[in-house]
């Protein structure tokens, strides 16, 4: 799982890591997605009704205790309009309906800093002290 210096690698993150819980529910929390092809895609928590950044696409790596993240486009919920839904959210009971997802290439690609650490006796990990669980390989 970590280098002889007790460094994370590229392959210890691949799949599917959601934020504070290992549960999975009908919608997600926040989830990274890491790929053996040095991709990401970060969805920000779904019971977020009002929420228009549907994910972040970009490139990542792994530099000791240093995740470094390139976000290069967006998918974003693009127009609609608010209503009072059934579902309860993080939004009171909003949501946005009617909207159509489109992508979005970034106009800078900055590469982003997060410190990474592997948080022991659990299939979990910290980006920059939020914990995120596996939930898929």
């Amino acid at each position: 799982m970590q280098d002889a210096c007790g460094q994370l690698r590229k392959t210890d993150l691949l799949g599917s890591w959601q934020a504070d819980h290992a549960e999975l529910t009908s919608m997600s929390l926040d989830t990274y997605h890491f790929y053996r092809t040095g991709r990401f895609v970060f969805n920000p928590n779904a019971y977020n009704g009002l929420n228009r950044i549907i994910s972040i696409v970009g490139r990542y790596s792994i530099n000791k205790d240093s995740l470094f993240l390139i976000p290069d486009s967006t998918e974003e919920l693009i127009g609609g309009y608010p209503i009072r839904s059934m579902i309860t959210t993080l939004s009171d009971t909003w949501e946005i309906t009617d909207g159509k997802i489109k992508m979005v290439v970034c106009k800078k690609k900055i590469k982003q800093a997060a410190i990474i650490e592997r948080i022991q006796n659990e299939q979990a990990i910290s980006i920059d002290n939020q914990k995120y669980y596996k939930i898929e390989e």
